[in-house]
């Protein structure tokens, strides 16, 4: 093991400019024991294989009591595949002739992971009822925490299980994946007292359903019961049937009951597997799992030759589906079980490639292929979007898979440039006191908000931080851990916006979408006690937007129904400008950015679709304070009539352009979100160039120049990101938020292990396959560098 984790470390180190991980590249046979020992360390329940771990940024050890967060609704299943794996691994060892304390080692470990699938019946303490999964300790769960549906579902265990915490409503597929996993347990690895544990536990299983007229009833009788055959004609085969036919087979294979071998013949009989001759099988990769793991048990256990016969017609089906998907598992149970079936050197040779590619770090980070030219489909498995976390039950074909939330605002403080503050689309509040440096230095500080936050601006000490929330505006000056509201009039608008007068931090401004008011400075005791309104006297408009333009004076923007009205801070009277778009013609943005050092310049923006090319942007400038803009009709036909079509084209910038800010140290560098990063201009927007170097996902969302920072930060898919050089590269600000706050969860190995003992126990993986390194040429090699 430490030979391994001393590779892997020296892969980590070599990795390339990017940082990205290169620990695919390590040998299967050594990237089976780093899963294996992660499985061990993070994703083990005395057996039990919860896939999805919440792992702590702290470095602290995974938490698999109640108190933790892991996806115990799925872990039946996971185990049980984890169960197959096992059992294949003792085989492959025994029949290989490796070392007795390997072989020892390895049944060991399928009798332990086998408990945890049994245990999962004995929890209950009804015969044959399978919970989903189970947790270690008392009190609530994580559904129950998070007041999920499924909240009553969990229950406590009782006797020698009482300090086990399980989780019940067991589906069909539960019941379908356990009774696979038990059978592959029982013909490939169990022996002695532990053959008759599994007889035991398959006969109970099977049981369950086979006694209760084909129903899988839960704890509560009085709810409806899930039934074993689901939505059936009562005459067409389906991959659900075959599940009940593959389980009734079990039954009778492992105690000879005649129950089992009666439901096994009827079905049979009503849905005509004798002398079948064809399937339709889909593109469900969940029930092709599923299938699949059942007929190769099937294969090796049923020897009436016409059954067998019908069993192939529905693998070939399957098979035939799925051929192109670089599935691992799905290839290896096929050529196992069918070794004549043709055309086998490419889905081998994909087969080999995902587990190549496959990475020890399983950290669900954010993919999105869909915007990559240099990989295609099947994905390498250290760039797939993991859709599903038993690997096999997803697809390797998907572009995308779980995007980062996106920042919508960040905020920096006069005192400290290192604290930052960010909100992201679902309203949550963070704070970093490191400078975005780590993910461990994130912590969210809106407990005490009543409802999201939209916008926040930050003060002149590092305590001081102000939310524009839906239900009002906030102020906290204990870094977030209280809060107050303020008694901002009410205007009847939506908190839209909130900012701080850089010249005296005393003084707040908060627009709605109804109006401006501004707070009156009576003193930092009384902060933001005393409002008054600065938008009165404006006609009414059914659109209406404001942004408020600091400085000396200072100025406040509205656009009304498309066109500007503008006053300065030091003034009474308000001013009709120009119109912001192109009418019809456009769709105008609704961000208006200012110019921090020039109140008197702001930028606006439009969407143009036009035909055949594309989406691009209209951007006009306002330097008189919004009475007159850049690129108004007149204009756009005076160019259009001068250097024609192509050459308005030109002026225009491609793709959306969804947030733009002005430096507010350069006046003259503008930055705007990109289909390909930051679009930057150092020219005030005549020309621009894109700014992607080190985004993990090239596209930004939104951009943020804060007037007390030196950095540069920006919302994408993959989570924020800062420059400290002006865009020209990206550092990742460690803010990744696709599940609860900024969280990070990893799924285990298990799926590896499952195919890899396979491929290594029907002889596609030899000894050579399995301590090579992968190198870009040379079998299945598709790909050079992972990211994205």
């Amino acid at each position: 093991m430490m030979h391994a984790l001393l590779l892997l470390l020296a892969l980590a180190l070599t990795a390339g400019a990017a940082g990205a991980d290169a620990s695919w590249r390590l040998p299967l046979s050594v990237k089976e024991k780093a899963l294996e020992q992660n499985i061990r360390e993070r994703h083990n329940i005395l057996g039990l294989y919860p896939s999805q771990v919440e792992v702590p940024l702290d470095g602290r050890p995974v938490d698999n009591s109640t108190l933790g967060i892991g996806n115990i609704a799925h872990s039946v299943c996971w185990t049980a595949n984890y169960l197959a794996g096992c059992s294949f691994r003792y085989a492959f060892l025994k029949q290989s002739g490796a070392p007795q304390e390997e072989v020892d080692a390895a049944l060991r470990r399928a009798d332990e992971v086998f408990e945890a699938v049994y245990r999962c019946q004995l929890v209950t303490g009804v015969r044959g009822l399978q919970a989903r999964g189970y947790a270690i300790g008392h009190g609530e769960s994580y559904e129950e925490r998070w007041d999920a549906q499924t909240r009553d579902e969990w229950h406590q265990g009782a006797g020698e299980f009482g300090d086990l915490r399980w989780r019940g409503d067991p589906s069909h597929h539960n019941y379908s994946d356990a009774s696979h996993g038990l059978i592959q347990y029982y013909t490939l690895a169990a022996q002695g007292k532990q053959k008759d544990r599994a007889r035991e536990a398959i006969d109970a299983l099977v049981s369950y359903w086979v006694d209760n007229d084909l129903n899988i009833h839960k704890l509560d009788r009085t709810r409806p019961p899930v039934p074993i055959l689901g939505m059936t004609d009562g005459k067409t085969l389906n991959t659900r049937v075959m599940m009940a036919i593959a389980g009734a087979k079990y039954g009778h294979y492992a105690t000879g009951k005649a129950k089992f071998r009666k439901v096994y013949d009827d079905l049979i009989a009503q849905y005509g597997v004798r002398g079948l001759q064809s399937f339709r099988g889909g593109r469900d990769w969940d029930d092709a799992e599923h299938v699949l793991c059942h007929l190769e048990a099937l294969f090796r256990i049923e020897e009436d030759p016409e059954l067998l016969a019908a069993y192939r017609v529905v693998l070939d089906a399957i098979w035939k589906q799925h051929v192109t998907d670089g599935q691992s598992l799905f290839t290896y149970i096929y050529f196992g079980s069918a070794p004549d079936a043709p055309d086998r050197e490419k889905p081998l040779q994909d087969a080999l490639y995902s587990l190549q590619t496959w990475p020890t770090d399983m950290t669900l980070m954010p993919r999105m292929n869909s915007i990559r030219d240099d990989l295609t489909p099947p994905y390498p498995v250290y760039a797939a979007a993991w859709d599903n976390e038993y690997i096999w039950k997803g697809n390797l074909l998907g572009a995308d898979g779980w995007l980062s939330r996106t920042v919508t605002d960040v905020a920096v403080p006069a005192e400290d440039p290192v604290v930052l503050y960010a909100i992201d689309e679902a309203g949550h509040l963070y704070q970093s006191r490191d400078g975005g440096s780590t993910a461990a230095g994130w912590r969210p500080i809106d407990p005490g908000l009543p409802s999201p936050a939209r916008a926040i601006a930050a003060g002149a000490r590092v305590r001081e931080v102000y939310a524009a929330c839906d239900d009002g505006f906030y102020l906290s000056t204990t870094g977030g851990y209280g809060w107050r509201r303020l008694p901002v009039p009410n205007d009847g608008g939506r908190p839209v916006d909130i900012d701080v007068d850089p010249a005296n931090p005393r003084i707040i401004y908060v627009a709605t979408t109804k109006g401006v008011h501004r707070s009156v400075d009576f003193g930092e005791e009384f902060l933001g006690n005393k409002w008054e309104t600065l938008t009165d006297g404006l006609p009414a408009a059914s659109v209406a937007s404001f942004a408020v333009a600091l400085g000396d004076p200072g100025r406040v923007y509205a656009v009304l129904d498309g066109v500007t009205f503008t006053r300065r801070l030091d003034e009474e009277a308000w001013r009709r400008g120009g119109a912001i778009g192109l009418g019809q013609y456009t769709e105008t943005y609704p961000w208006l950015a200012v110019d921090p050092s020039n109140p008197d310049r702001a930028f606006a923006g439009a969407k143009i679709a036009y035909r055949d090319m594309g989406t691009r942007s209209l951007l006009q400038e306002t330097t008189d304070g919004g009475l007159t803009w850049s690129n108004d009709m007149a204009s756009i036909y005076r160019r259009l009539a001068t250097v024609g079509f192509a050459g308005l084209l030109a002026s225009l910038v491609p793709g959306e352009v969804s947030h733009l800010v002005i430096d507010p140290r350069n006046p003259k560098t503008i930055y705007a979100t990109g289909e390909r990063g930051v679009s930057m201009s150092t020219d005030g927007g005549a020309t621009w160039t894109e700014s992607s170097a080190g985004l993990d996902i090239p596209v930004a969302r939104s951009v943020f120049a804060p007037r007390n920072s030196q950095w540069l930060f920006a919302g994408t898919p993959a989570g924020l990101f800062l420059s400290k050089d002006g865009g020209e590269n990206w550092d990742n600000a460690h803010l990744v938020l696709q599940f609860e706050k900024n969280t990070r969860r990893e799924i285990g190995g298990a799926a590896f292990i499952d195919a890899y003992w396979r491929g290594r126990y029907y002889g596609f993986i030899d000894e050579e396959a399995a301590g090579r390194p992968f190198a870009d040429s040379g079998e299945g090699a598709r790909a050079t560098t992972p990211g994205g």
